[in-house]
């Protein structure tokens, strides 16, 4: 039977005080120690193979060692991909990462009692404030950014948005229309802005019949792209402001009699695995959402420690994915 390791072996072990350890190992950011003493500590810990007593601590500090993370639809690969990097920087800490889809307001009563804070991936203009979620549980928002009083980490999406019709222009399309989300979602508004950027940056004009909002889903991306390409004169090029409803809009193109690239050129935004298997393979902006996840799971564990923290846009810029559903418009 594998004996039981104590927080006091591994002091031992580096030579230090048992709450020295209990600090390192929390991530307890106002420790101030010298950096060899904290390899030291942290060695220590993985060679004895320590493992934190999880139930005795939450006795002793009154602290559950779990954060919450709503998200609306978990068969979202975007919101799965962020929920992993939460996931890595919470185990890091210490802390589990519990997830649960639906309404913030209507999931917390769920998880109350069993998360010290909670990060929310959903949020549009009818985000209610902090207040409302009940329970005084610190919050920060995810993917999204508010006025609704509560802090946010999100990715540069007007920029996502620029470089998808800016490679569009770059390929020789002009006549380029975009199938957006959902405005009430700023997500959705600041990929249109860098949609509209782009196009006023290279002199193209924009009527306002160039733009369909969507849901971010199959459907929606299908039933807006299908009242896109019967404009006269067609698009040539559609920017579609999600992965998914990039699906539908393809889908749309076919039973239009349309071929993808030479008749529509059609870019994603985000990027999934599956979209390399597409037929045609789909072009797509890629994001750092596994980053955003990690950095919004550190802000929230830095709210929990009672520091500042203000709202946060990840460093990381987008990327460009090319693959074949884009190309030059046919003459």
């Amino acid at each position: 039977m594998r004996r039981t390791v104590r927080l006091r072996d591994v002091a031992a072990a580096a030579g230090v005080d048992a709450s020295v350890v209990s600090r390192v190992l929390s991530g307890d950011a106002r420790l101030s120690i010298r950096p060899e003493t904290r390899e030291r500590v942290l060695e220590a810990a993985t060679r004895l193979d320590y493992r934190p007593n999880t139930a005795a601590r939450t006795l002793k500090t009154a602290r559950t060692m779990a954060i919450g993370m709503i998200v609306p639809d978990l068969a979202n690969v975007n919101y799965a991909t962020i929920a992993q990097g939460a996931e890595e920087a919470a185990g890091t800490a210490g802390y589990t990462l519990l997830v649960a889809h639906g309404s913030a307001a209507d999931r917390l009563p769920d998880l109350h009692g069993r998360i010290d804070g909670l990060l929310i991936g959903m949020a549009t203009s009818e985000t209610p404030r902090h207040g409302e979620f009940g329970g005084g549980v610190p919050a920060l928002l995810v993917n999204r950014r508010e006025p609704c009083g509560i802090p946010s980490v999100t990715v540069d999406d007007e920029a996502g948005g620029t470089l998808a019709t800016q490679y569009l222009i770059s390929l020789g399309h002009r006549r380029i229309a975009h199938v957006a989300g959902p405005q009430n979602a700023d997500t959705a508004r600041r990929r249109l802005r860098g949609y509209a950027s782009a196009l006023a940056t290279a002199g193209v004009e924009l009527g306002p019949e160039w733009v369909a909002e969507s849901s971010f889903d199959e459907a929606g991306g299908h039933a807006a792209a299908g009242r896109l390409l019967r404009l006269e004169p067609r698009p040539t090029a559609l920017f579609v402001a999600n992965v998914r409803a990039a699906i539908g809009a393809m889908a749309a193109a076919r039973r239009l009699g349309l071929r993808i690239p030479e008749d529509v050129s059609i870019v994603g935004f985000h990027d999934a695995p599956f979209a390399a298997f597409l037929d045609p393979p789909l072009t797509t902006v890629r994001m750092p959402l596994a980053e955003m996840g990690r950095q919004a799971a550190d802000n929230l564990l830095a709210l929990l420690r009672r520091e500042p923290i203000e709202d946060l846009m990840v460093a990381i810029p987008p990327e460009l994915v090319v693959r074949g559903s884009a190309t030059a418009p046919a003459r």
